[in-house]
């Protein structure tokens, strides 16, 4: 190691620190319109990370919670992350010097009738003894184009996006759990409306057949009753069917068998609250598949300057330092020394064309994850519209159904006020109470398709992901 090498890598490391090819990531502009087209909640809760806790609903809770323990779609999504800060942490070795150790031991004996063998006062030297070798090398890449920071650098953004990969599967998961479980609900509120609606239709049934014995009906009035009650006896032997369904979909989105999964219905449904949805500018800081998809695109951005460094020469510094001698006693001294230092340059003058096809396929890669992340925008602002047009939607379904509850049902106690008083038959009470029993069943499943689009609305907005701001 003398003062010209000493120089040499002075230098090359100086440049080393100051030339880096390829362009530097830009985020590109989210191009998000002013507002959403749907109509949006200016003022409702707003969601945080755990969002469904605000909801109050204990078995809900449960549910989340063995779904974030026990869910292999997340245990994938954080092997994932495990083994992209692995690759980062291989390629981070890169910046760094590589040292070896060894050592030797063994017999020598070299040939007496070689072309190579020496020859002294025309008799053949021949070697013949024992060799032992201790050594040390070191070797070091000048990274003078930047394609060691470069690899850092996309092997970095690589782990950022399996990170950001494993938030929006959590945001995923926790959204399907929570609207599975409501459906569940929204099923049990179906089941009991349309109980009672098959009630009133089996009792409509037995008033028409005894007023079809007393000659006092006909044969079609009997039948259509008749029908009415095969209907609702259909309705009411598909609902476990609909059911099983549900618990089969949140047993697997629990990681448990469907069998040891146990729910308690807890009283109907209410309307779900208002959640703020703010401006479609701010789902780039809401929504971690986004940042995901800009993560990937730093990543191929990165990988530009890897393929460009390429075309230029690399420089790599080696070194060894070691002993070696005939016997083990003096291995170690002075005159078994030996080293070799000094830089190798390595200049690719042919590639069959190679380093230009890797380099259009990294611009290439670039483009392409441009134009995902602008997809990806774009299919978020519409989840975003969907679930809150799915929401207006529903409300005003709601408020017409709630109108028809409220006449028809006044429109059953004046059937009822008759036939106290004798003025009509129990038949004619059993047709008016057809108009609000379905009604109530309406409104059940109304109810469901509310917290649905509440479900998909907290999806659509990232499910109160928030991006990390520590270092």
């Amino acid at each position: 190691m003398n003062a010209k090498f000493l120089l040499t890598l002075t230098l090359s490391a100086a440049l080393a620190a100051c030339t880096t090819l390829g362009p530097n990531y830009q985020a590109p502009a989210a191009n998000a319109p002013a507002a959403y087209r749907a109509p949006a909640a200016t003022a409702g809760a707003e969601l945080q990370r755990d969002w469904w806790l605000m909801f109050g609903d204990a078995q809900l809770n449960a549910l989340q919670a063995q779904a974030l323990q026990a869910s292999p779609t997340l245990a994938a999504a954080a092997a994932r992350v495990q083994r992209a800060r692995a690759v980062f942490g291989a390629t981070r070795a890169d910046e760094l010097p590589r040292v070896d150790v060894g050592a030797n031991a063994g017999g020598l004996r070299t040939s007496g009738r070689a072309t190579t063998t020496p020859v002294l006062q025309g008799h053949p030297v021949v070697f013949d003894g024992e060799t032992f070798g201790l050594s040390a090398s070191i070797g070091w890449e000048l990274d003078l184009w930047g394609r060691v920071k470069r690899q850092a650098e996309s092997a970095q953004a690589q782990l950022d996006a399996s990170t950001l990969d494993a938030a929006a599967a959590r945001v995923a998961l926790t959204a399907d759990v929570a609207a599975a479980y409501w459906q569940w609900r929204a099923l049990a509120d179906e089941a009991a409306a349309l109980q009672r609606l098959r009630d009133s239709r089996a009792q409509a049934f037995r008033v028409a057949q005894t007023r079809f014995d007393a000659g006092a009906s006909t044969t079609q009035d009997l039948e259509r009753v008749r029908a009415e009650l095969a209907a609702a006896d259909a309705d009411v032997a598909d609902l476990p069917r609909r059911q099983a369904l549900v618990m089969n979909q949140l047993a697997a989105l629990t990681g448990q068998p469907a069998s040891e999964l146990k729910l308690q219905a807890t009283g109907t449904l209410p309307l779900p609250p208002a959640i703020r949805a703010g401006l479609p500018s701010e789902l780039l800081q809401r929504r971690p598949d986004l940042a995901q998809s800009l993560a990937q695109l730093h990543a191929a951005t990165a990988q530009v300057g890897i393929a460009e460094a390429a075309f230029y020469p690399s420089i790599r510094l080696t070194g060894s330092f070691g002993y070696s001698s005939e016997d083990l006693g003096s291995l170690l001294s002075a005159p078994a020394r030996l080293y070799n230092v000094g830089p190798s340059l390595s200049l690719p003058l042919f590639e069959g064309g190679r380093n230009k096809a890797n380099l259009a396929a990294s611009k290439a890669a670039v483009e392409e994850s441009l134009a995902a992340f602008r997809g990806r925008m774009l299919q978020a602002l519409r989840e975003v519209d969907d679930a809150l047009a799915e929401l207006q939607g529903r409300a005003a379904t709601m408020d017409a159904q709630n109108r028809t509850l409220a006449s028809s049902s006044q429109a059953l106690a004046v059937a009822k006020s008759r036939y106290d008083k004798g003025a009509v038959s129990y038949l004619d009470v059993t047709e008016a109470e057809r108009t609000p029993l379905a009604t109530e069943r309406a409104l059940a499943q109304l109810r469901g398709a509310q917290w649905a689009a509440t479900a998909q609305l907290v999806k659509a907005l990232g499910g109160g992901w928030a991006p990390a701001t520590g270092g």
